[in-house]
């Protein structure tokens, strides 16, 4: 239908164009040699349309592309038309072959007007007609760049989304007071203090490439935002853009996770590519979101071959899917398998050898540990004593441990079960005989990862609310996914063996004052449209978490961002025996007594909002370890 059409309107254009060549004097055209003449161009751009495809697209949804092939097809077909005449000119017998120069132009733009033209119209006409506009939503642009223009000229070529662009906001002064394709722009000081209250703005839309915006600058363009009570959003990176093009379907609101990560991590990539040239490379827990992201960036190396050991059936298989495609020549392999369970990890290691483990396997939940400390026994500890062990066994080159900001002074099961594995790697590492290098990398909270606060708000959020807050002053450390891996791999070749790595978290975010900013930021009023509700501290969970950041309990490494915990050194012996005996106590004894035995392993473990409280005030029923410092309580023995 639409070649027909293209046909058609092709036809007469060729006519008319014949008409205007002769001043619109049919007596003065030779009717015979006009006939043959379009009979002759109308097969060349029946093949030139044939060949371009330029009638296949939706008339209605014409895009760029679609006229830049219809320009393309009318250009060659001119072209061949051009050049045939030009080669009939030679032979007086081809002499009927040629087209008047100026009858091809004439035809080659009337026609190209003529079919761009229409498909316009018929796109205007039923976007008028059939698509429904909605009110004009004053937006402003941050950034009068190349991007910012894409981004106007989208939003104004789109009648569905409704923007209306006011004005530019950008850092630059010499840009101030100009204007942009006849928008004016302003200065962030002009735009806040005067324009978007005079035109009633009601979205911010940033318009930069992302690296060339700060975090810092973007939390500062956030906090006036949401002062005056407008939406922040942004464009996606030019290398997610659909077909190379930006849609204003795909302008996103600022995330939480943009807000709250920090400036670019430098790593010392010389390093990591040398320890890891050639490597073959256990990652256990390789599912999960820390472990994933560490397989991702372990992917970018030169490593032989990698193994990602992870119990999660369904996870695993999605990532061997999402490894496939952005990493095809990388070799990995899956193996589906329980940290606890001894044979088969002992298989692994000798079928594969590894030459580095990264442990990422981990119960992390502290409600659900504290309600099943049995689990976060045999897991936590049981299996990062059983890698460990056969770590050293197969002479395995490094063994880098992931813990948490929640194993220091530990107020709940799980933080003690990764205080425990800590003491454990630190005195295996002092063995005498022990090859292997035992690194622990400790950090606090990791923004979108499965289970963790961000995405239940979002969730909350989405679902009208409330947003249940534990208590009105919790406080926690946060850190993106990728930059917790990147300074995992930055630690694990820093070392020589038997540290405690910390990260810099940056300053402790406010729980509730998060929540008020993701309602905030998806375009609702806390307390508003969204309620904030306080459910109180669950088991195990404490105001604050502690990281040992501070100048008498860590020393400063190459690496700003990553400094060394100086915690206690233990025996290897007597911490041998005492985590043996607690292991070989999960088949024997009740949940009290496993974590009365857990506190006298770690002394500073102090129950907060907990049954286990209790045992605070009574002596371990295990002996304490020697380094161990003394408790201002004592304790009643229950054994």
């Amino acid at each position: 239908m639409v070649l027909a059409m293209d046909l058609f309107v092709t036809g007469i254009s060729f006519i008319l164009a014949y008409l205007l060549r002769f001043n619109l004097e049919p007596a003065q055209i030779d009717l015979h040699r006009a006939t043959s003449h379009f009979l002759i161009a109308l097969p060349v751009y029946i093949s030139v349309f044939l060949f371009y495809g330029s009638f296949s697209g939706i008339i209605r949804h014409t895009t760029i592309q679609d006229t830049v092939k219809l320009v393309m097809a009318m250009s060659t077909g001119a072209m061949s038309l051009l050049l045939l005449s030009l080669t009939a000119r030679t032979s007086p017998r081809t002499e009927f072959l040629v087209i008047p120069y100026s009858v091809i132009l004439i035809h080659f733009f009337a026609t190209t007007v003529l079919l761009v033209g229409s498909r316009l119209l018929i796109k205007e006409t039923y976007q008028y007609c059939f698509i429904p506009t909605r009110p004009l939503k004053s937006v402003m642009l941050f950034g009068a760049g190349e991007l910012g223009l894409i981004t106007l000229k989208v939003l104004e070529g789109d009648r569905i989304s409704g923007y209306k662009v006011v004005g530019f906001i950008d850092d630059k002064r010499s840009l101030n007071g100009k204007r942009l394709n006849d928008i004016p722009i302003y200065s962030t000081r002009q735009a806040f203090q005067r324009v978007i209250k005079a035109e009633r703005v009601q979205e911010v839309i940033i318009s930069i490439n992302q690296p060339n915006i700060s975090p810092t600058r973007k939390k500062e363009l956030l906090e006036m935002c949401l002062e005056n009570n407008v939406q922040l959003k942004q464009i996606p990176a030019v290398k997610e853009w659909m077909n190379g093009q930006l849609n204003s379907k795909q302008i996103r609101n600022v995330m939480i996770a943009d807000l709250l990560s920090r400036e670019t991590i430098h790593l010392e990539t010389e390093k990591i590519k040398e320890g890891l040239k050639d490597s073959i490379i256990l990652i256990t827990g390789a599912a999960g979101s820390i472990g994933s992201e560490i397989v991702r960036q372990l992917m970018t190396f030169d490593i032989r071959h990698a193994i990602l050991y992870d119990q999660a059936e369904t996870p695993l298989y999605n990532l061997q899917n999402e490894l496939k495609t952005k990493f095809p020549k990388i070799s990995f392999e899956l193996i589906i398998g329980d940290v606890r369970d001894p044979f088969r990890l002992y298989k692994v290691f000798e079928k594969y050898q590894p030459d580095i483990v990264f442990n990422a396997a981990a119960y992390k939940h502290v409600p659900l540990m504290e309600a099943h400390p049995y689990e976060a026994i045999r897991v936590n500890i049981g299996g990062a004593l059983l890698l460990a062990d056969l770590s050293v066994q197969f002479k395995v080159k490094k063994f880098v441990m992931l813990s948490t900001d929640k194993a220091v002074n530990p107020t709940n099961v799980m933080g003690a079960s990764k205080r425990i594995c800590e003491i454990y790697v630190q005195a295996l590492s002092q063995k005498e005989g022990v090859t292997t290098q035992f690194i622990t990398t400790r950090f606090g909270n990791v923004l979108g990862s499965n289970g963790s606060v961000v995405p239940l708000f979002q969730k909350q959020i989405e679902d009208g609310g409330p947003v249940t807050v534990t208590h009105p002053d919790i406080t926690r450390f946060f850190m993106t996914i990728p930059e917790a891996c990147q300074l995992v791999l930055e630690a694990g070749f820093m070392g020589r063996g038997g540290e405690i790595y910390v990260f810099d978290m940056g300053e402790p975010v406010k729980i509730y004052d998060l929540a008020k900013k993701m309602i905030s930021l998806s375009g609702f009023i806390p307390e508003e449209d969204i309620a904030i509700k306080f459910t109180g501290l669950r088991p195990g969970e404490k105001l604050y978490e502690e990281l040992l950041a501070n100048k008498e309990t860590t020393l400063p490494t190459h690496h700003p961002k990553i400094m060394i915990a100086e915690v206690r050194k233990y025996q290897y012996d007597e911490v041998n025996q005492s985590i043996r005996q607690l292991l070989a106590s999960v088949q024997l004894e009740d949940e009290e007594k496993l974590v009365s035995r857990m506190k006298a392993l770690v002394p500073e473990f102090i129950s907060q909002n907990s049954r286990f409280t209790k045992f605070d005030e009574q002596q371990p029923a295990a002996p304490r370890l020697n380094g161990s410092k003394k408790r201002t309580k004592k304790r009643i023995s229950i054994s």
